[in-house]
């Protein structure tokens, strides 16, 4: 299967580059790209400029996110209810957590909040063209794009520049890459963090990155007392639901035109994600890392809340129980609905996520 081509929007991870940095990128990628998009996102980046001088006057630089309120991260491949769970737990306001216009702009939130505050709680709420959930400025958000735009050195680059997918690839896991470069993500991780403690000072980071399945060793040295909640589904829904993902949101946002088959893309970066995840899960302390199936959360969301809060002994689920279970009452986004797989593609499955289908005791 070959993925389309199609007119769109920008991805989150280069609204807010540095004019330095998309130049970089451009002749990383020998300036290969749509001109129109290549014009707009150089004016953005003019802009994210003047913004910067303004951020530093704001940030003093001092925050840190290590001891009583280290992060709970929560980690999957995508399409595995990471943003569903994200969403409950980030109704609890124990939490902080990054927002859309944080990731989107990781340079300049500080300016953008304090100068557009009542502009970001205005703009309406969007549906997500491959799940129907609806988004805003101020919505819970993946952290990878806010890394995207501060190192450019994540494989969600690679959506933007397909043609060099496998190149950005290697950011999933860093295993080829030097120890300064891993060393500067770490920073970058951090500098975030520390931002979004400084605008909301006094609660834990609650973060959501699928990539980050792949790197629980690393963030585990950052950040030796966070939490992780790992979350498996079905693999055949896995591999539909990323179908669409690649179909919606990654081919409306690409500079170039794919030239990958989108298959095996997606059964090699399942494969590279769990294979990361299983060999570095036992470097984890066991009561920092709680796995929970997607079946449970979508069952029984209330009873999996309080399971992740006693496992991880976070505080306040008896207060947070009757606002989220008013919430959960309130949901009507509408699931989608997929095609049977072919036989071809069932087999590929099976052959290539045979040890994960094990693991997790599933079937095809």
């Amino acid at each position: 299967m070959e993925l389309s081509f199609k007119q769109g929007e920008l991805m989150d991870s280069v609204i807010g580059l540095l004019p330095g940095q998309w130049f970089k990128l451009l002749k990383e990628n020998r300036f290969k790209a749509r001109p129109a998009r290549m014009a707009l996102i150089s004016a953005l980046t003019v802009r994210n400029h003047r913004f910067l001088a303004r951020e530093k006057k704001i940030y003093p630089g001092k925050t840190t996110v290590n001891g009583e309120h280290a992060p709970v991260f929560i980690i999957g491949h995508w399409r595995s209810g990471t943003t569903f769970l994200h969403n409950l737990l980030s109704r609890d306001e124990q939490f902080t957590f990054p927002r859309t216009f944080q990731v989107n702009n990781p340079h300049t939130f500080l300016h953008i909040h304090q100068k557009y505050n009542a502009l970001l709680r205005e703009r309406t709420a969007k549906k997500r063209s491959m799940d129907n959930v609806k988004v805003s400025l101020l919505s819970p958000a993946e952290d990878e794009f806010a890394l995207a735009a501060l190192t450019l050195r994540s494989p969600i680059v690679g959506w933007l520049f397909p043609q060099r997918q496998t190149h950005y690839d290697r950011y999933t896991t860093f295993e080829t890459c030097n120890r300064e470069l891993l060393e500067n993500w770490g920073k970058s991780y951090i500098h975030f963090f520390n931002k979004i403690r400084f605008m909301t000072p006094g609660k834990r980071i609650l973060s959501k990155s699928p990539l980050n399945t792949a790197r629980i060793k690393k963030l585990h040295e950052i950040f030796p007392a966070a939490r992780f909640i790992f979350l498996h589904r079905h693999p055949y829904e896995v591999f539909n639901s990323t179908i669409r993902l690649y179909d919606t949101a990654i081919a409306r946002s690409s500079l170039q035109k794919p030239d990958y088959d989108v298959t095996g893309r997606i059964i090699e970066r399942y494969r590279q994600i769990h294979s990361a995840y299983l060999e570095q899960r036992a470097l984890i302390p066991g009561e920092k890392l709680l796995e929970i199936s997607y079946d449970e959360l979508d069952k029984e969301p209330l009873k999996t809340v309080e399971k992740i809060y006693r496992y991880h002994g976070l505080s306040g689920y008896e207060d947070f129980k009757p606002g989220l279970s008013t919430h959960l009452n309130g949901l009507s986004y509408t699931k989608n609905k997929y095609p049977a797989l072919s036989r071809e593609t069932v087999d590929k499955i099976q052959r290539h996520w045979e040890p994960y289908l094990q693991e997790w005791n599933y079937k095809l």
